[in-house]
């Protein structure tokens, strides 16, 4: 008999925890949140009774609010993984990012009691879980992206065609110098030096999203030089990054103002990696400035 496969995703306040949850819903995972840690093993035995049924798997919600949670979970894990098949994903964001997210949904952080400010929250919190970011099987990072990109990074994982397979989220995000550096980032290309679309009347109210944009920016020769020279990078790289264990990688292209020249480049990049697509690559794509 095939041991029941369970999921659990933890992860920073604010990171994107429920919308994990509700993603592992709807691909037809039995979904507890907020599992209380004295309860876990009690769930277990019904579903390895078979009282609690789900064709793909179970996944449970489990946070710093259980104050015992960080301090047992690498026991946890170990005791877990030897009656299921056990996959751990830790949801985590940039502190900076979740400062904004909270300010704007008006919530409470769970460790609202315990430190003054909301800063000094997030700090604490990011410490108490850094044993399960450390035993987490997967680590996602939401600093760049939208709901909608998280739950497909999710769906490509949790496929109901085999197990949990190891992914690297790739992040292709486009900026404007003028409104500030993008960070944080592992990889960074200055596009700066291309002939500018802005400059030209018929192009300047357009985007690299527009054929006709994307058409002028890589026409000249330096740029399908350069093009071809960070393609080349990352289809090297990517799989040496995924190999070595990497859970994510940022890559920025900045232009001066975000849209025409590095929204080209992102767009070109992302379409000609996903035509060809690497095994165990997920990718994203942000364009930070493009409506400003």
């Amino acid at each position: 008999m095939s041991r029941p496969r369970v999921v659990i995703v933890t992860g920073l306040s604010g990171a994107g925890l429920t919308t994990a949850i509700h993603t592992l819903q709807d691909n037809g995972f039995y979904c507890i949140d907020n599992l209380p840690i004295e309860l876990l093993w009690d769930t277990l035995g019904l579903i390895e009774s078979g009282e609690i049924s789900a064709a793909a798997g179970y996944a449970f919600g489990m946070d710093i609010r259980n104050t015992q949670f960080a301090v047992k979970f690498p026991k946890i894990k170990e005791e877990l993984s030897n009656r299921v098949s056990l996959d751990v994903i830790f949801i985590r964001a940039e502190h900076q990012v979740l400062e904004e997210r909270f300010g704007t949904a008006r919530r409470r952080h769970p460790l609202s009691l315990k430190a003054a400010t909301l800063a000094d929250q997030i700090v604490q919190e990011d410490i108490l879980l850094k044993p399960v970011e450390k035993a987490a099987d997967a680590v996602i990072d939401t600093t760049h992206i939208q709901p909608p990109q998280l739950r497909l990074a999710i769906e490509r994982r949790f496929n109901r065609e085999g197990p949990p397979l190891r992914t690297l989220q790739l992040v292709l995000i486009s900026f404007g110098y003028k409104y500030a550096p993008m960070w944080p980032l592992e990889g960074l290309h200055d596009v700066r030096f291309l002939p500018n679309p802005y400059f030209e009347p018929a192009l300047k109210m357009k985007t690299g999203l527009d054929k006709d944009v994307q058409d002028y920016v890589l026409k000249s020769e330096e740029a399908k030089d350069l093009f071809k020279k960070i393609l080349d990078l990352y289809r090297f790289s990517l799989p040496k990054y995924l190999a070595e264990g990497r859970h994510f990688l940022r890559v920025g292209i900045g232009c001066t103002g975000g849209r025409h020249r590095s929204v080209t480049f992102v767009e070109r990049l992302a379409r000609e990696l996903s035509e060809a697509p690497i095994a165990g690559v997920a990718i994203s794509v942000v364009h930070r400035d493009v409506e400003r």
